[in-house]
């Protein structure tokens, strides 16, 4: 993508160009030019980029934003900049008068050249937010923050998408921190949500300590289970201010092109759901019919490792089938002495760590029937039945 490939020579460039910049106006024309540019505006066009826009709020007159960016002949966009050193916080209120005075622009930024915090009004109409909903590096720059500032190129700059996309970020910001500090430490109204559904004893302030623990491991499994099976897809909603951490191959690839062999071993496996897989799902489904449950909330999850089964949610896997390999087997979540009892005549082991607690072998799929009560009491399981 050229997009990208521009954007990470301006930030090489950049980070080299930086140490020369000495006051506001080389900050300019040294960093903030290339990347208007980068975003495909012409800087010599006053009719897309206009320095020293007036923009004059109640009595102060001849207020003047550094660049204001025009399509079809209406402001759309605020630009203020400050010397490369300096810190960009003590500059909101000002860039907040320009965006005031201009209800027709819903989108200011204000950067020093190498930070850039975006800015619009999603707390009251026409009055420009007190923190940006996003933050990017320009010499520090992730593939979510490429596609984000994609966003803002000429061709594609739509004042509504752009709105759209702050408040996902906003949103996204917001449970993610939620969502992180109720995994480090789960409150106990979290822990007994969780745990309600299969714990029979009155649930009191001496249970939720025992669960508490349990709850903080099973979380820790839970995500990187995720991650292994790639549930996880770049959102760039995932970043507002700050960098995330991408789980990507990318980021352990090498500077060099990698020979033809190295790129046998790192080419990702596709996903490839088999006619063998969906017909087992139906044995399944089919098996659980007949003794009376409730299949609607039943589905499956197909990853590389194995093909899943659930009730109700993906952390609510109830059966694993492993298909494709020289040897069949299905992945429980029942102990291995329990199996053994449900599953006479099969051969019966214990599953490797994290992918559960057994595992039986199989011929085909035709053996499911065989294992019906297996089957049944997997579901019973995760359905609280």
């Amino acid at each position: 993508m050229k997009f990208k490939e521009d954007l990470q020579k301006l930030s090489v460039q950049i980070a080299e160009r930086r140490k020369y910049v000495t006051n506001e106006e080389m900050t300019k024309q040294v960093l903030v030019i290339p990347f208007l540019q980068v975003l495909g505006y012409d800087v010599f066009n006053p009719l897309e980029v206009r320095p020293e826009y007036l923009a004059d709020f109640g009595k102060r007159k001849s207020e003047k934003v550094d660049y204001a960016i025009f399509k079809d002949g209406e402001p759309i966009m605020f630009i203020e900049v400050k010397t490369i050193n300096e810190t960009l916080e003590n500059y909101n209120t000002q860039l907040a008068r320009y965006f005031n005075a201009t209800p027709e622009v819903r989108v200011a930024v204000l950067t020093n050249g190498i930070e850039y915090k975006f800015f619009t009004d999603l707390d009251k109409n026409n009055i420009m937010d007190e923190t940006p909903f996003y933050k990017v590096d320009i010499t520090n720059l992730t593939d979510a923050d490429v596609e984000i500032l994609s966003k803002f190129k000429k061709e594609h700059f739509q004042t509504s998408e752009i709105v759209k996309c702050a408040e996902e970020l906003i949103y996204t910001s917001n449970l993610n921190n939620k969502l992180r500090n109720i995994f480090k430490d789960p409150p106990d109204e979290f822990i007994r949500y969780l745990i309600k559904d299969f714990s029979d004893t009155r649930i009191t302030s001496n249970v939720i300590e025992r669960f508490r623990p349990i709850v903080k491991k099973s979380i820790s499994m839970a995500i990187l289970e995720l991650v292994r099976q790639g549930l996880f897809p770049e959102d760039v909603g995932a970043k507002v201010g700050e960098k995330t951490e991408e789980i990507s191959e990318k980021d352990t690839e090498s500077r060099e092109e990698p020979d033809d062999a190295q790129k046998l071993q790192t080419t990702k496996k596709p996903i490839v759901t088999t006619e063998e897989e969906i017909q087992g799902f139906e044995q399944v489904k089919s098996i659980l019919n007949e003794a009376g449950k409730d299949t609607s909330e039943v589905n499956y999850k197909d990853t590389t490792a194995y093909f899943g089964i659930f009730y109700r949610n993906i952390f609510n896997w109830f059966l694993r089938l492993n298909l494709g390999g020289s040897r069949k087997f299905i992945t429980t979540r029942l102990p291995v002495e329990r199996v053994q009892g449900l599953a006479t005549g099969f051969e019966v082991e214990q599953a490797p760590k994290t992918h559960g607690e057994s595992r039986v072998f199989i011929e085909s799929i035709e053996d499911l029937p065989k294992l019906k009560e297996l089957i049944i009491a997997c579901f019973d399981e995760v359905a609280g039945a």
